[in-house]
């Protein structure tokens, strides 16, 4: 039963203490004006059900896929080097020429040679059929037939060698152009027109390294192998990379290699992965952070912002239909971009509060205003000041 004192009218001056305590026991007991003041304001999500990755998140270089110094297999002069440094060069492409002239008369000569022993064959070879008709009538001897085979013979293993010979030197002559290995950007160029290089030298020519697809060198922990060898197993091991301030995502790709085995010292797993590199954001030596995905769980998941830290683990303040919050206990399995999949605790559709959990406790009334903003977002900024 409750007991209403009525409230001095006017304004509140000079009071007698009669007055005051009129006024006092109206603020106190009176329930009606009191329960005005009791809604607590606070923001709230709605739980949902939905497929959160599981990952590993990691530090990385990228690295080509190939790098190759050129280097000439022939000595020779410089004649012409139709690319400028830093170019992005075809497979096949022409890189170098050197002076061939020698080397053109080389092939001629073992033309010459081969049409010399060609004519010398023919004639053998006619020489050993007529003998063989002369010997077969009896006209001829059956050693001097036999000799005529032999030359023949002879000759026609001339005439292969020849076409060997001939093939090394058109080979000799295929290294007085040097074309790029594969599709590639060139480096700084280590020779000009008019040099003199060797095949013995060290230097080079040009180092081509090929931009797109590359790889990205990472590690893992050495103790969530069977993960990750099971993600790569399945075909859902992808890769993330962003910046290293973590403002900007740079390519998704795939996880190509696992190592053979943990490094001992630190107990990490060398892993690489691959990514399509058309718009050149992914340049050879830079660091980036990885972001490894081991699995996929569908679950309940809600932002890591709305579970507190008590003594008795993580909880939470659900919203009621009647506006009152209850504290839940919850368990979690994992946390991916500050969104946590809960395993109990919050149900699919529950309102979790967001924002003014420490103005509020259990059972307390409230007043909700949907939270608008973003866990990932959240993340970008503090990862960026």
């Amino acid at each position: 039963m409750h007991v209403f004192l009525p409230c001095p009218p006017g304004p509140f001056r000079a009071l007698s203490v009669a007055s005051a305590i009129a006024v006092l026991s109206c603020l106190v007991i009176n329930p009606a004006r009191a329960d005005d003041t009791q809604a607590i304001p606070v923001t709230a999500i709605a739980a949902h059900t939905e497929t959160l990755d599981r990952v590993i998140n990691g530090i990385g270089t990228v690295a080509p896929l190939q790098s190759v110094t050129v280097r000439p297999r022939i000595d020779g002069q410089v004649v012409e080097a139709p690319f400028t440094e830093g170019q992005m060069v075809q497979k096949g492409s022409v890189l170098l020429k050197l002076d061939d002239r020698e080397l053109i008369s080389a092939v001629n000569s073992a033309k010459a040679k081969k049409a010399q022993d060609e004519a010398q064959l023919q004639n053998a070879q006619s020489d050993a059929q007529r003998y063989a008709s002369l010997a077969s009538k009896g006209a001829a001897s059956t050693s001097t037939m036999e000799e005529k085979n032999a030359l023949s013979q002879q000759y026609a293993a001339a005439v292969q060698y020849d076409d060997a010979m001939i093939k090394s030197a058109e080979t000799q002559l295929g290294f007085a152009t040097i074309v790029a290995p594969f599709t590639g950007r060139t480096g700084f160029r280590q020779v000009d027109v008019g040099s003199v290089i060797s095949a013995s030298s060290t230097s080079g020519i040009v180092t081509v390294t090929q931009m797109d697809p590359i790889a990205v060198s990472f590690v893992a922990p050495g103790d969530r192998f069977e993960e990750i060898r099971d993600a790569l197993e399945k075909g859902i091991a992808e890769v993330t990379l962003t910046s290293t301030d973590g403002t900007r995502t740079l390519a998704k790709g795939k996880l190509t290699t696992m190592d053979n085995a943990v490094d001992a010292t630190n107990g990490s797993i060398h892993l690489k992965a691959t990514f399509d590199n058309k718009n050149g954001s992914l340049w050879p030596g830079l660091p980036v952070a990885t972001t490894l995905t081991v699995d996929k769980v569908k679950g309940v998941v809600v932002p890591d912002k709305a579970l507190a830290r008590g003594r008795d683990g993580l909880y939470a303040y659900v919203v009621g239909k009647d506006g009152k919050v209850s504290k839940r206990t919850v368990q979690t399995a994992f946390v991916t971009d500050a969104r946590a999949l809960v395993k109990s605790g919050i149900g699919d559709g529950d309102q979790v509060v967001m924002d003014g959990q420490s103005r509020i406790g259990d059972g307390e009334t409230v007043t909700v205003t949907p939270w608008t903003g973003s866990p990932t977002g959240e993340l970008a900024e503090k990862a960026s000041q």
